[in-house]
């Protein structure tokens, strides 16, 4: 983007440095920032532009927008690699672009199995109706899954290049600390107390406060008909043991992120509440020392609406002049637009000045194929 003048894709006296310059250097790319923002169009655009590069590239999503599919040309999107059909945009593509989905619940359960001391200690605990549940529901389950996933398939040097779409979040640091809050949670005392209630008396409580708070909980477990507590006592029994391995692996993926091939992008568009979300978010990744690779703007009016001179309704003819007046308004109102846009998008380049800043312009439609993928991935990375 090194056009002499602001337009799409250039911010007047922001640094430049091209997003080309990331697909070609970088390994891993992380996508992240608040939801509606195009995230997934995104990340699926660098992947096609690094496969457009000579790369290897792989596109991973946790919750892809059902369109995703249909823009990179695949009939599924599941935890297993789908080959992107480049060659129907060109023939002479010398990469390749992959299609995954981070499948939380078979990560987890294929770390269970890797984990267990036997494979009769795996099966309890995934036959355990407390893990089947929270192996999905409980709160950075999904996180660290996802993010063990990646570890795993970055291990296997089978690709150049991983982007990975990250899910909404309110704050850039959610998904990235949500493995250690869980497996916090799983050697906490909180784990203890679940996995024997009667702890929660002190050592010097007589045996018949022991017994009557076993007798209501008995009683509990008749009243509901459910083996609740004697369920989460397992679960806690049979993860006990993973507790250690589930944090060394959660220390190995937080280095992982921070190694001089990764870099994060912070997606945006150019609304003030959105633009000052991504600050707040920049400001979290400097706090935690993880690498910054860049700001994408999308949804940025195109300069040429406003480059043409308005109507002027005083040189229309006698039947021109309402329309002529209609249309002068209309310009006036992109052209102030395009001036607060300019505005927002000039608060991202102060803030992180020689960063990457590019912008993709507003789409007339969202892209529902490859061919209008493309059209993003020209404005990204050309």
């Amino acid at each position: 983007m090194t056009a002499s003048r602001p337009s799409s894709g250039q911010v007047a006296g922001a640094p430049r440095a091209p997003i080309a310059d990331l697909v070609d250097r970088y390994r891993l790319l992380l996508c992240v920032g608040s939801g509606g923002v195009g995230k997934t169009t995104a990340a699926a655009a660098l992947g096609l532009g690094a496969a457009r590069h000579g790369r290897h590239a792989a596109v991973l999503t946790i919750d892809p927008a059902r369109r995703l599919k249909d823009s990179l040309g695949i009939a599924k999107l599941d935890g297993e690699p789908h080959r992107v059909p480049l060659e129907r945009l060109d023939a002479t593509v010398t990469g390749s672009l992959d299609a995954m989905l981070l499948d939380a619940k078979r990560t987890f359960d294929a770390i269970i199995r890797r984990y267990a001391p036997s494979d009769a200690a795996a099966e309890r605990v995934l036959a355990n109706r407390i893990y089947q549940t929270i192996s999905t529901a409980l709160a950075g389950s999904q996180e660290y899954m996802a993010m063990e996933r990646l570890h795993a398939i970055a291990s296997e040097a089978r690709y150049d290049l991983l982007v990975v779409d990250t899910p909404p979040t309110q704050h850039a640091l959610d998904f990235l600390e949500a493995p250690e809050r869980l497996t916090a949670l799983l050697s906490s005392r909180a784990a203890a107390i679940l996995q024997n209630p009667s702890s929660i008396l002190s050592r010097d409580s007589s045996r018949l406060a022991q017994a009557a708070l076993a007798a209501v909980l008995r009683g509990l477990e008749l009243f509901t008909g459910f083996e609740l507590l004697r369920e989460v006592a397992e679960f806690v029994a049979g993860i006990e043991g993973f507790s250690s391995g589930f944090q060394s692996r959660a220390a190995e993926v937080a280095a992982f992120l921070r190694e001089r091939d990764t870099a994060f992008l912070l997606v945006t568009t150019p609304e003030p509440a959105r633009v000052g979300e991504s600050l707040a978010f920049h400001r979290e990744l400097a706090r935690a020392g993880l690498p910054f690779g860049g700001f994408l703007v999308n949804r940025v009016l195109p300069a040429h609406l406003v480059d043409a001179p308005a109507p002027d309704p005083d040189r229309a003819g006698e039947g021109d002049a309402a329309l002529a007046r209609k249309l002068a308004a209309l310009h006036r109102r992109f052209a102030a637009v395009a001036e607060a846009e300019r505005a927002e998008i000039a608060r991202l380049a102060q803030a992180a000045p020689g960063a990457p800043l590019v912008e993709i312009p507003l789409q007339t439609e969202e892209p529902t194929s490859l061919r209008s993928l493309a059209h993003i991935t020209d404005a990204l990375v050309s």
